[in-house]
């Protein structure tokens, strides 16, 4: 790590605690928020325990939710059928774990041409009363998990045929639980593929399970496993793959146990419970949850053949009968998972999809999932993840982030590849939820900082967190030769070759400017008002995602001086506010303080935090630290709006209740609404004292 980012990276710490990941307990980092925004509109009510989201893909824009207790609602224009699509609430065995779990549409449901036309699949349990297709050794039998084909009548598409019904597969169930439940066809291939779990109880273990083995790892029956069939009947859709052993489906030629030792239906095992999956046609990837037994929760992409480690292994770790352990010596047999977190963040993972749509630009890419519920509160929490860092951030709910308040029991998509939440909160309360952009609600527009930057570690950094649900354009300046100070422009102090630096997160560069005539994005500087007064200060614009960012900004050719850093918000209409500035520098006396100035816009009043910090960056590596900062707030005209100095003397209840109280009882904090407009919070030291210090600007929520 160069010295550079290694500066950055000890500021960003010191300015960006709120998004800090902290470690909750034993196995894996908590998940920390992040910095995509999106807003959640309401699209359906009134439903019971909402678990599933389907698009039949035909063009009519209906969607189709599936409702635990045994019935499919037909989602219209908006508007939710009066009359079921279809119910077998009479036919299932439902409760807890069991129900009617999950829906697919034929590929060809739309084609008349097709073997496929008008065909739908349900996955549901029902009672052990009929003899199954698969079977394991076990005193008793808790259901049956059984896909079934249907055909949408003739007469009127909003409604099921049940005359239709034939049942596909019938797989013995020992217990109640971890019965999987999600079905799909994959763009691809066209197959059937079949979430089923491990049999149920806990460790997959006992009554039911393969001693010494588990159903799981037990390729000899069908627990545990992602299954692969073609569903259609036979005689229906001649071609090579093989027919299976009740008559009525075929098991593709390429399923790895296909003439080999194992159920030929099997296309990956080593699953405790997948109850949600989901097929991303970009990246031709299946991408399954796997719930977790009492410490972690997966997100596995998942490959023909694949081995996913259960009983032996929960998420990456070892499994050992109840508790888990870190793996020292991976088995290269078994995969781990490309997303993991524990228990102290959630205690059933929900599988999502990879973001296709176009609502909200910000998510483009990611992989949006979520947890049924979190320990100790009401609700479940939405996430998104990057599966290539196989990192995990929470998403933020609204402008004035908010928890989520419901169970979250399933997601679906639509033809246009936008996600939608399905929440529970009990008997008729399930809602279906469309993720969309919050709206544009300009906040803190227009931030500058006024520093004395020096060379090596004590060059100036300011440091500033975008959040919303689409890219920005930002324009960031670096000021120095026309600063004036009292209308004077004193050459003895002023940085007369400022340049900077823009890194990302992770400290890597990504643009930067030495005089501002070099910009690649010149004109627009120049379009928008921009262009500095002397050629030899810096400008650039840059389009930013929702993220965190450091600007570092010295002296091109290693000169120090005063000098001026600002970031302008261009897309105010835009759906994302720049919430935190933070800026570092040297504090000298008299004109020569830290001084950062933001804009309020919009027309509501911003509950905002601003503090000055000097002796917790001591700690934090930065050497020379202020040791007592005071801060004053003052408006345009020059009126003082607020002074602190050491933050417990003023506001200690309210600011210790935002989140951010300083560290050090020396540092200073003022929390103020302020109408919008322009605002200057000033940093000295105490008696004129001297050093490096920390002036920030948070956008709090109401």
């Amino acid at each position: 790590m160069n010295r550079h980012i290694s500066i950055i990276h000890r500021a960003t710490c010191a300015a960006f605690c709120i998004f800090t990941v902290g470690f909750a307990q034993a196995q894996l980092p908590s998940i920390p928020s992040g910095t995509i925004s999106i807003e959640l509109q309401q699209v359906a009510t009134g439903l019971a325990s909402p678990v599933d989201l389907v698009s039949p893909n035909d063009g009519t824009g209906r969607l189709f939710v599936v409702e635990q207790g045994g019935t499919i609602r037909v989602l219209k224009n908006g508007t939710l059928n009066a009359s079921p699509f279809l119910n077998i609430s009479a036919q299932i065995k439902a409760g807890g774990e069991q129900g009617l779990l999950g829906l697919a549409f034929h590929p060809g449901f739309s084609n008349s041409a097709s073997p496929g036309f008008r065909k739908l699949y349900t996955y549901q349990t029902e009672n052990p009363s009929t003899p199954a297709d698969f079977t394991v050794p076990a005193s008793r039998f808790e259901n049956q998990c059984v896909v079934t084909e249907w055909q949408v009548s003739a007469a009127n598409p909003d409604v099921v045929d049940p005359g239709t019904r034939r049942d596909v597969i019938r797989i013995d169930h020992p217990q109640g639980n971890h019965n999987g439940g999600e079905i799909g066809f994959r763009p691809s291939d066209g197959y059937l593929y079949i979430a089923i779990g491990d049999g149920g109880s806990g460790g997959d273990v006992g009554d039911g399970h393969t001693p010494n083995l588990g159903n799981a790892q037990d390729t000899s029956n069908l627990l545990g496993k992602i299954l692969r069939i073609d569903p259609l009947a036979p005689a229906l859709n001649p071609t090579a793959d093989p027919v299976a052993g009740n008559g009525k489906y075929r098991n593709p030629a390429n399923n790895p146990f296909v003439g080999a030792p194992g159920r030929e239906e099997i296309y990956a095992f080593g699953f405790r419970n997948p109850y949600r999956f989901s097929f991303d046609p970009v990246a031709d990837q299946l991408i399954v949850g796997d719930v977790g037994q009492g410490a972690i929760e997966e997100v596995d992409v998942v490959d023909r053949g694949g081995n996913y480690g259960w009983n032996r292994k929960e998420g990456s770790f070892l499994y050992n009968g109840g508790s888990v352990s870190p793996d020292p010596n991976p088995n290269p047999a078994f995969i781990n998972p490309v997303l993991e977190y524990d228990h102290d963040d959630g205690i059933s993972v929900i599988a999502g999809f990879t973001y296709r749509g176009a609502a909200v630009p910000a998510l483009a890419g990611k992989y949006v999932f979520g947890d049924f519920l979190r320990r100790g509160t009401s609700g479940g929490r939405l996430f998104y993840g990057d599966l290539n860092a196989r990192t995990i951030q929470e998403l933020r709910l609204g402008v004035n982030p908010r928890a989520f308040g419901m169970q979250i029991k399933g997601f679906g998509t639509d033809d246009a590849g936008e996600i939608y939440v399905l929440g529970d909160s009990g008997s008729t309360g399930g809602q279906v939820l469309k993720i969309v952009p919050i709206p544009a609600t300009p906040a803190l527009l227009n931030l500058s900082t006024r520093l004395r930057a020096e060379t090596g570690e004590n060059v100036g950094i300011s440091g500033f967190i975008l959040t919303g649900s689409a890219p920005k354009n930002i324009a960031i300046r670096g000021i120095g030769p026309s600063i004036s100070h009292g209308g004077q422009k004193p050459a003895s102090d002023r940085l007369l070759n400022p340049a900077f630096t823009l890194f990302d997160a992770s400290g890597a560069p990504i643009g930067g400017n030495d005089d501002w005539m070099s910009a690649a994005r010149r004109q627009e500087v120049i379009d928008r008002g921009l262009a500095p007064s002397d050629q030899r200060e810096s400008a650039e614009i840059f389009t930013l995602q929702p993220g965190v960012y450091t600007a570092v900004i010295q002296g091109a050719n290693g000169e120090s001086g005063v000098a001026l850093i600002e970031l302008y918000d261009l897309d105010q209409g835009g759906p994302g506010n720049l919430v935190n500035i933070s800026t570092r520098g040297r504090v000298e006396t008299d004109e020569q303080v830290l001084i950062g100035g933001f804009i309020i816009g919009g027309t509501q009043a911003q509950r905002v935090m601003v503090r000055a910090l000097g002796p917790s960056l001591s700690g934090r590596g930065i050497a020379g630290a202020l040791q007592n900062p005071t801060l004053e707030l003052v408006n345009s005209s020059g009126t003082a709006v607020g002074s602190n100095d050491n933050w417990r003397s003023d506001q200690e209840k309210e600011i210790s209740e935002s989140g951010l109280p300083p560290s050090s009882d020396a540092e200073s904090a003022i929390i103020r609404s302020l109408t919008p407009g322009q605002y200057t919070g000033v940093v000295r030291g105490v008696g004129d004292s001297t050093g490096v210090a920390l002036v920030e600007v948070y956008r709090l929520n109401p």
